[in-house]
């Protein structure tokens, strides 16, 4: 079925919007649905190069603006949903189809990810007021059923808001990272193609950038850097997926293997704080080879 899927997108511009158009749509509804559009973009960037991948979310932007004035009224929600959605995964695709790396493509998501939060912190210094109004409006009520008081609650949503800009970049960057692995799986499992596995078991994303990472966040605990933190937070999320790597080649080595893999990505999944310990094996992994030591 899964085939069928991926062929069916790869058989040509109509299909391809039809397929990221329908999930984009739904995703206004039900936001995970936004992951099979998105894997399907990279799929067909891939396939078929960045000029028809562009036409797709073209064809997409449009497609969703002119169903949003129609069925809302508003036709900025459709356009703003296409270009956040599927622009950041079109650019990831167009660098890995050039590149053939994703080591490469990886680093360069967190080195423009940094850039883009760079560049919206000087543009917009009013973005913690923002996202505290944002948030007082979503977390206040939700605090005051609680047991904190009034001052405790603001301060909390204060923090936060400080925060929320470096979090939104470094969320978009880890979940379009994450769907160049399923656009590429996509095109491997259209082609009978198992390369992807070993790529993935492969992945190094360089002493340079976990330096980098390591480097802004002493500094931002030396200087109590809201905005070091954020820094250093994207350029070391993507150590995750050599962290997950790891995981893979560790249950690999145990008795029933399948059953540890699920479980690791179950608490990935439902305990969040789990990122963490990940992205630190990816970071160990990265200086000493982990991997390596497995038998």
């Amino acid at each position: 079925m899964i085939k069928k899927f991926a062929l069916l997108t790869l058989s040509g511009r109509l299909p391809a919007f039809a397929v990221v158009f329908s999930f984009l749509a739904l995703a206004l509804i039900f936001p995970l649905a936004s992951v099979v559009s998105g894997a399907a973009l990279v799929s067909v960037t891939l396939h078929a190069g960045l000029r028809n991948g562009a036409v797709v979310v073209a064809m997409s932007a449009l497609a969703l603006t002119m169903a949003c004035y129609a069925f809302f009224g508003n036709p900025v929600i459709g356009l703003y949903a296409a270009i956040a959605q599927l622009t950041p995964s079109l650019i990831l695709a167009a660098i890995f189809r050039s590149t053939r790396s994703l080591d490469i493509t990886l680093q360069a998501a967190a080195v423009i990810g940094a850039l883009v939060f760079i560049v919206l912190d000087i543009a917009l210094p009013t973005n913690a007021a923002f996202w505290q109004q944002v948030l007082g409006q979503i977390l206040e009520p939700i605090f005051q059923a609680g047991t904190m008081s009034p001052a405790d609650v603001e301060s909390s949503i204060a923090t936060l808001s400080e925060y929320m800009t470096g979090i939104m970049v470094l969320s978009i960057v880890l979940v379009h990272s994450s769907l160049i692995f399923l656009g590429y799986w996509l095109n491997c499992v259209a082609q009978d193609n198992q390369q992807y596995k070993e790529e993935f078991k492969n992945i190094r994303l360089g002493k340079v950038l976990a330096l980098l990472a390591l480097a802004l966040t002493l500094a931002a605990l030396a200087l109590q850097s809201s905005t070091l933190a954020q820094l250093a937070g994207i350029m070391a999320i993507l150590f995750c997926i050599p962290g997950m790597t790891f995981i893979h080649t560790l249950c690999a080595s145990m008795t029933n293997s399948k059953l540890w893999l699920i479980i690791s990505y179950l608490l990935v999944i439902f305990v969040p704080q789990v990122i963490v310990i990940i992205v630190l094996l990816g970071l160990f992994e990265t200086f000493f080879g982990l991997r390596n030591k497995i038998n």
